[in-house]
This record gives C-alpha cells, sequence and structure tokens, in this order.
C-alpha cells in the first residue's frame, strides 16, 4: 500500500514537472514569437546626421511608428550613406530590397524620373511647405507607373535654393560668367551653363571639401542644407532672389520596399500609411522652411560675408534664361514622347494652389 502510494506521488510530481515544464517552454515560445514578430526597417539616406530632416522630421517619424506600431516595429537611420553605395544608389537600394526605405533626391538619377524634372525647373518654388505638398500630388498624379517597386511615404521638395560662393559675389547674373557651380540637376546645370557657368556635379558630401580646395567657386543649396554640411564656414557669400518665388527646388522621395510594405500585417500597414501621403510631405517642407529661416537668421547674427539680395525688378535677366532652360526641357520631353507643356503647367498649379492654401 505504501509502495503503491508512493509511485502515485512520483507521477503526479512527474506530471506536475511536465506541465510546468510545458507551460514554461510556452511562454518562451510566445516570447520568441513576440520577438520575431518586431519589424525593423532601416532607413538611409545621403545627408549628414544633424540634417534637420533627420533630426526634426525623420526621427519624430520614426518614434511616431514605434509608438503607434506599441514597438512591433522598430526604425533605424542610417545617414550619411553609412551602409554603403553612393547617393545616386539609394532608390535602388529600397527598390531592391538592399534597406527597407530610402530618402533621396530624383534628380540623382538623371532621365529616370522625367516628369520629377517639371519641379527641377527655375523660379518654380515658393515656399517648401507649399512646394512639397504641390510636388507629392504632382507624383501621385503622374508619377505611379515610376514608382513601381516602391511603396512611396512622401514626395517632398526642399525651400528654394540660394546661391552661396568662397571668393567671388554674385550681385548680378554677369557675375556668374566663368565661375565654377556645383548645381543638384540636370536642368539647373543647364540653366547656369547657359549663363556662362562651368557647371560641376557631384553629391552632397563631396560639396566640402571641393569648395575648400577651390574645385567649385560656388554651389546651389537652401541655407538648412548648407549649414548642415558645414558649407557655410567656408562659402560666406550668399545670394537671394527676392519675390514670391526662388531660384530652384528640387523633387525628393522616401521610398519604402514594396515587398517590405506588402509583409506587414494589415495593421502595421495602417501605421505606415497614417504617417505617409501629403501631410508627410508638407510636414518635411515646414521643418525645411523652419530650419531654413534658423540657419540664415544664424548666419546673419555672425555677421560674417554677405547677404546679396537681388530685387525681383532686378531679375528679368535670370528669368528671361530661365524661360529658354524650361523651353528645352518642354520640347526634350515631346521628343520622348511626353506633353512637356502640360507636365510644366500642372507643377506650376499646383504650387500656386498650395501656396495660397498655407498662407
Amino acid at each position: 500500500m505504501a509502495r503503491h502510494l508512493s509511485m502515485e506521488l512520483k507521477m503526479m510530481t512527474t506530471k506536475h514537472t511536465l506541465a510546468g515544464l510545458a507551460l514554461l517552454g510556452g511562454i518562451t515560445l510566445a516570447g520568441t514569437g513576440q520577438a520575431q514578430d518586431t519589424v525593423t526597417l532601416r532607413l538611409h539616406h545621403f545627408a549628414a546626421p544633424t540634417t534637420p530632416v533627420q533630426t526634426q522630421y525623420l526621427e519624430p517619424w520614426a518614434e511616431r511608428i514605434e509608438e503607434q506600431s506599441d514597438g512591433a516595429i522598430q526604425v533605424e537611420i542610417f545617414p550619411a550613406m553609412q551602409l554603403g553605395g553612393s547617393a545616386s544608389s539609394l532608390y535602388d537600394q529600397a527598390k531592391d530590397g538592399v534597406v527597407d526605405i530610402a530618402w533621396t533626391l530624383l534628380s540623382y538619377t538623371p532621365n529616370r524620373f522625367p516628369e520629377s524634372e517639371a519641379f527641377d525647373q527655375p523660379f518654380l518654388p515658393t515656399t517648401g511647405e507649399a512646394t512639397s505638398m504641390a510636388a507629392h500630388e504632382f507624383a501621385m498624379d503622374h508619377m505611379q507607373d515610376d514608382f513601381e517597386g516602391v511603396h512611396p511615404i512622401a514626395v517632398f521638395a526642399h525651400s528654394p535654393g540660394k546661391i552661396h560662393t568662397k571668393d567671388v559675389s554674385v550681385h548680378d547674373i554677369g557675375d556668374i560668367d566663368g565661375l565654377a557651380i556645383r548645381a543638384p540637376s540636370k536642368t539647373m546645370n543647364r540653366y547656369f551653363a547657359q549663363l556662362g557657368a562651368k557647371t560641376v556635379g557631384m553629391p552632397m558630401p563631396q560639396i566640402p571639401e571641393a569648395i575648400s580646395r577651390g574645385v567649385i567657386d560656388g554651389l546651389t543649396l537652401p541655407f538648412e542644407s548648407a549649414s548642415a554640411l558645414g558649407v557655410l564656414d567656408v562659402a560666406q557669400n550668399h545670394t537671394f532672389f527676392d519675390g514670391s518665388h526662388g531660384l530652384y527646388t528640387a523633387m525628393m522621395v522616401l521610398a519604402m520596399n514594396q515587398s517590405t510594405y506588402d509583409d506587414l500585417s494589415p495593421e502595421l500597414q495602417k501605421v505606415i500609411d497614417d504617417n505617409a501621403g501629403l501631410q508627410e510631405a508638407q510636414r518635411i517642407g515646414q521643418v525645411m522652411d523652419t530650419a531654413e529661416q534658423a540657419a540664415i537668421d544664424d548666419i546673419a547674427a555672425r555677421g560674417e560675408g554677405q547677404m546679396i539680395h537681388i530685387a525681383e525688378a532686378d531679375q528679368s535677366a535670370w528669368r528671361e534664361a530661365a524661360e529658354t532652360t524650361i523651353q528645352q526641357w518642354i520640347d526634350d520631353m515631346d521628343g520622348a514622347g511626353f506633353d512637356g507643356q502640360a507636365l510644366y503647367d500642372d507643377a506650376s498649379r499646383l504650387v500656386e494652389k498650395y501656396t495660397q492654401q498655407t498662407q
């Protein structure tokens, strides 16, 4: 009897132990499942880690994504091409799944996004906010085929760029003649070449060394980007174009790999979608405008170099040259099978629409 009771107790103990191990194993497996369900998105871009788009937009955007997904989505940001490749390869890195998200300029891959060049035309942009909203709507209307393979989070444009020079200053159109100028796009290179400049193409990270060593005499950038790069410590002559329309801008995209997006659960896709679209383009534009003015104010407070303002009434020669550049682009687009005039007119219309809406 005692022996039988002892065996029963052992069997009960064994059952309890196995049940406890199974429960513990279930907890461990569940925990492992949760870890596996966490998605880490790698976001790669070309700019410095101090650029306002990272510190004031991308980092808060990543925090929103993580919070709204209850931690199921984590975003890691890699600035200044830390994951390798060149700035011109960023779009394909996102499209091919080398990274999950990329921020890049579409002009880094000339001729690949021909419709986007409507926004590269001189004297098109107003504020970064309004022009970004216009760029996003334009892209959604005209560029869906171009974005095959990626899921655009936002299409946007920077605040109007200015001319920054080192040893010379630009007061009128004749001062451009003979200068080596870095411009951001095929269109603006054509424009400056028309003014007599020697145009030099290079990605943003190479600009500080190029201006320091005299490889270029000047460059075009918004103040916020030039400040983040440290360019304003070297190029201390700054030419503004007064009036409602600035010299130029460039269309950019924050693009997610389509397969990465498709593999998310519907709930997590909604988190991405709730933080994508026109309102995100507007937010980025606002960040750029605020940072632009802060950088201008900082330079003015230092009292270094000179701020040169070309009044709107004195821009006729600049704008006549711009009309030639724009018409050349329209003719090129017509020759490639696009309606260049219609694209340019729609870009202009959208910029005016959102400029009035955001005033």
